[in-house]
């Protein structure tokens, strides 16, 4: 458990709260408005225990059946903002943000692990191919091994552009320059910018920009 990363303490906090707004939500909310449904529509608002659609909402039988269907259409609404649309809220601006490689420098600092890099200059592509240099450094408190620098994604609108570098090890306040051999589907020329990472051992530990000049 040590060994975690604060990225992933993070997501273990995310989904522990959000475990407790499910359970606050089912327990409490939930019921809440049902009842303040009931109360404005002048029906009996129950949860269901047919097995058909069990845990849902319904309505006793003497209640109009326009109530009945709008007592459903609303309980659809509430499960879907309070589960899916909550879930969305939460999840996705943290997995952004963890794939933006912004949390990398503060867990660099917390783990001793740190990596800065730095593209030498923009890499010339002719044929779909090309060599990119980026300089590496290691700012942590430790040697690094088994790392290796790659290009991040996959996108058509840069050829679905790939490349990386031979393995290497970082010692400890030590900087080189690795070259990623890069290679492309029929690029559209022109400038195209790259996310490239540093992983060592597995770990992410560097993301950065550099940019591809596509020539014909």
């Amino acid at each position: 458990m040590s060994d975690l990363t604060p990225g992933a303490w993070l997501g273990i906090a995310l989904f522990a709260a959000y475990a407790i707004w499910l359970w606050a939500f089912f327990t409490h909310l939930r019921p809440r408005l049902a009842r303040a449904l009931g109360r404005r529509l002048n029906v009996r608002v129950r949860e269901s225990h047919d097995v058909v659609d069990a845990g849902t909402w319904d309505t006793d039988d003497e209640a109009p059946i326009r109530k009945t269907v709008a007592v459903l259409a609303v309980d659809l609404a509430v499960l879907l903002l309070g589960t899916v649309g909550v879930a969305t809220l939460v999840f996705v601006p943290a997995f952004i943000v963890a794939e933006s490689g912004v949390l990398l420098a503060l867990e660099g600092r917390m783990t001793g692990r740190q990596v800065t890099l730095r593209a030498a200059g923009p890499a010339t592509m002719q044929g779909g191919k090309a060599s990119l240099v980026v300089e590496v450094a290691n700012e942590g408190r430790g040697a690094l091994a088994q790392c290796r620098a790659t290009v991040e994604g996959y996108s058509a609108r840069n050829g679905y552009l790939t490349g990386a570098s031979p393995w290497f090890d970082l010692g400890a306040a030590s900087r080189r320059s690795v070259t990623l051999v890069l290679d492309a589907r029929r690029p559209p020329a022109g400038e195209h910018t790259i996310r490239v990472k540093v992983e060592c051992a597995n770990e992410r530990l560097a993301v950065g920009d550099a940019l591809v000049v596509v020539r014909y």
